[in-house]
């Protein structure tokens, strides 16, 4: 009667151990062709603006160990970007390295714009405009708590792109008339 017993408690337990590794498996294919739609998503905001970037006076970075995207864009951009908020440069000229901006990882070698001919030369940052506002309708798809983040940022730059120039120099003190 043990013997009987033992078995049907193993048996039960390999099942159970079966049903929880293949409903493992489906969560993370679920997982696997929802990341898969929103890549698409971005290359195909990449592919809509990739010939709007300019690249005169880019720079190449080798993402380290530890290495955010946001770290590597205020690393580039101090004292223009000092939130990280322009990441979307460096992921447009790096759309064939990496698609999803949370995904970069120690190895690649990123493209990162020069900042002023991008997002300070007026008509280049029109042009940039509806590309900061379709990348927030690609985070709008993520759901996630960084991407919730990230959104309204992406936003309120694609309102102010062309403008006026991004910086973070004092405005020059009004001239008081001479008595």
């Amino acid at each position: 009667m043990k013997k009987i017993t033992v078995v049907l408690l193993s048996l039960v337990a390999a099942i159970g151990m079966i049903a929880c590794s293949s409903t493992s498996s489906m969560d993370g294919s679920a997982k696997s062709k929802k990341q898969a739609a929103i890549n698409k998503s971005f290359e195909k905001v990449y592919s809509s603006y990739a010939d709007v970037l300019v690249l005169d006076g880019a720079e190449t970075y080798e993402v380290q160990q530890g290495d955010t995207l946001t770290s590597i864009t205020k690393t580039f951009y101090a004292g223009k970007d000092e939130n990280g908020y322009y990441f979307p440069l460096i992921m447009l000229a790096s759309h064939n390295v990496v698609s999803d901006p949370e995904f970069i990882a120690p190895g690649m070698k990123l493209t990162i714009p020069n900042f002023d001919a991008n997002i300070n030369d007026k008509a280049v940052a029109t042009k940039l405009k509806p590309y900061f506002k379709d990348l927030a309708g690609v985070y709008k798809q993520k759901k996630t708590a960084a991407a919730e983040d990230i959104r309204p940022h992406l936003l309120e730059i694609s309102d102010q792109l062309g403008k006026e120039t991004v910086s973070l120099e004092a405005e020059p003190a009004a001239e008081t008339p001479a008595n």
